[in-house]
């Protein structure tokens, strides 16, 4: 992901501080969504960082607490959240950017396989986890039904693809899409 000339990258500069929280406290993590498209596609604007995190209720206080001076976070809210299962904000202090916070569903099997095939790659001189190519088009179809079709998330499935054709498993794509009955999605896309 380039950087802005003579301008600090906000989102660079927030996607290191997340990070570097979790990993402090021991916390497995992932970047997704519209954050992860520009690792595996087009570069392309987005508003906040979503990251999944698994993380146990041994950890929630301790991890809310590093974080409370060098962020917004409603930390009842955020205990709640956690608790429930669903997505809390963080807004980074120093750069305003939001992170969207969300709790591994490890209920759902296909959420932990996901997690499970997270990949490690450097990024700014260290390592950090992003969910596959793979598991990124997939979740991008499934989001694309859900809000009724959406051109956008198609645009970042078709990038993601051209980029990585040579490396992808579509085996595995395949297979999901039509156990998640996304294929009308999936047909949809134009991959050459």
């Amino acid at each position: 992901m380039p950087e802005e000339k003579d301008a600090k990258n906000l989102f660079t500069e927030t996607l290191v501080w997340i990070c570097t929280k979790l990993e402090s406290a021991k916390i497995p993590y992932m970047i997704t969504g519209g954050s992860a498209v520009g690792f595996w596609g087009h570069i392309r604007t987005t508003m906040d960082i979503d990251i999944v995190i698994q993380i146990y209720g041994i950890k929630i206080d301790s991890f809310l607490r590093s974080i409370e001076n060098e962020a917004y976070v409603d930390i009842e809210e955020a205990k709640r959240a956690i608790l429930n299962r669903e997505m809390f904000n963080i807004i980074h202090n120093e750069t305003c950017f939001k992170v969207d916070v969300i709790p591994l569903n490890e209920r759902d099997d296909y959420e932990m396989e996901k997690f499970k095939n997270r990949i490690k790659i450097n990024f700014k001189d260290r390592d950090i986890f992003i969910t596959s190519p793979e598991d990124l088009i997939i979740s991008k179809l499934a989001w694309s039904k859900s809000a009724g079709g959406s051109e956008r998330q198609l645009r970042d499935c078709e990038s993601i693809y051209r980029l990585n054709q040579e490396r992808l498993n579509l085996d595995y794509i395949k297979k999901l899409v039509k156990t998640l009955r996304i294929e009308r999605e999936f047909n949809k896309l134009t991959l050459k």
